[in-house]
This record gives structure tokens, sequence and C-alpha cells, in this order.
């Protein structure tokens, strides 16, 4: 199994021109801030925090098998049992400290994200080796691990870069706001 085959065919930095996340990330998104109608500005900041949400579930997923595969990995150091299945109440642990008590889970809209969607998040959820990490050796084990830590730095980079772009859209809703260029009322209608 080689470390990096998978990690080479998806990468959310490389921008592939056509996905939502590539349109968000592209310079011209906010180079027009000040000029764009207030439903406009809406609409991006709506979409990027659409993509923020998404980039979120996949680092959720990236943990949670990371988390699993770690605990596995330590168990076979410490000379513990390894085989026999995945391991359910470390599944459980490792959710519930990753996503936390109230944090809300993606609804479909995020799931089927136009930005690599669904497909890729399931690409990437299939690759954990969650299946087979009982038969792999300690060598491919590590393997695994390792390259899904280097596809959560990808993800966590990107997300970094949408949330400096949410803080753009953000700061331009809030002067329109604070000098009187949009009103509650444009809020409520839509408009301007």
């Amino acid at each position: 199994m080689p470390a990096r085959a998978y990690s080479d065919q998806v990468s959310l930095a490389k921008p592939q021109g056509k996905r939502a996340l590539d349109r968000i990330l592209d310079e011209r998104y906010v180079a027009d801030l000040t000029e764009i109608p207030l439903s406009d500005l809406r609409e991006r900041r709506v979409r990027a925090d659409h993509e923020e949400a998404w980039l979120s579930y996949i680092r959720r997923m990236l943990h949670g098998r990371m988390d699993i595969l770690e605990a596995n990995r330590a168990m076979r150091r410490e000379g513990g049992e390894s085989g026999g299945g995945l391991d359910i109440d470390a599944l459980v642990a490792s959710l519930t400290t990753k996503m936390g008590p109230g944090t809300q889970a993606p609804g479909p809209d995020v799931v089927d994200s136009p930005g690599g969607g669904r497909r890729a998040v399931e690409r990437l959820i299939a690759r954990a080796g969650l299946e087979e990490y009982t038969t792999m050796s300690d060598e491919e084990l590590d393997a695994r691990i390792e390259e899904l830590q280097e596809t959560e730095r990808e993800v966590s980079a990107v997300r970094q870069r949408v949330h400096e772009v949410q803080g753009m859209l953000t700061a331009e809703l809030a002067r329109r706001y604070r000098e009187g260029e949009a009103t509650a009322e444009d809020a409520l209608k839509g408009t301007r």
C-alpha cells in the first residue's frame, strides 16, 4: 500500500475550477465587496459558511478515523488484542470528544455540497481503512495514520483560508450596517 496514493488523487487546496470552494478561494470573490449589492454580499457569505461547514464535517470524520487507528496502534504496542473488529467504545469516545456535546450534525446540504460533496467525503472516509485495520501490518497502519494526518492538515489549511474569506465578508456587512448603508429593514426585505 503506497502511503501517498490517495492523498495525491484528492487535493482540496489545488484549484479544480468548477467547485464552489474554488470560487470562494479565488481572490476575485472578495475583490469588489464595497461595490456589490447587499443581497450578493449576503449570498457570498452563505456560500462561504456552507463550505466552512463542509470542511468542518470532513475534519471531524478524519479525526474520528485517526483516533480509532491511533487507539488500535497504541493497543498493539501495549501488547493488547487488536483483532476482532471495530472497537465501538473507541468510536463513541472519539466522536463525542471531537464533535462535543451540543455540536450540530451537518445537514444533508453540507454532505451534498457542490464543493466536492458527498463523493469526496465518501472517498476520504472509505480510505481511512477502518474495515481493514485489524489485518494491517504495523507499517501499513502507521502509513495510513500518516496519510490521514496529512489530509487533515490540508483540510485545516483550506478551512483557514475560508475563515479569512468569511471574515472579509462579515467585516463588509458590519461596515454597511454601522455606516447606515444597510438597515434592519434591508435584511428583512433582502434588497439593496
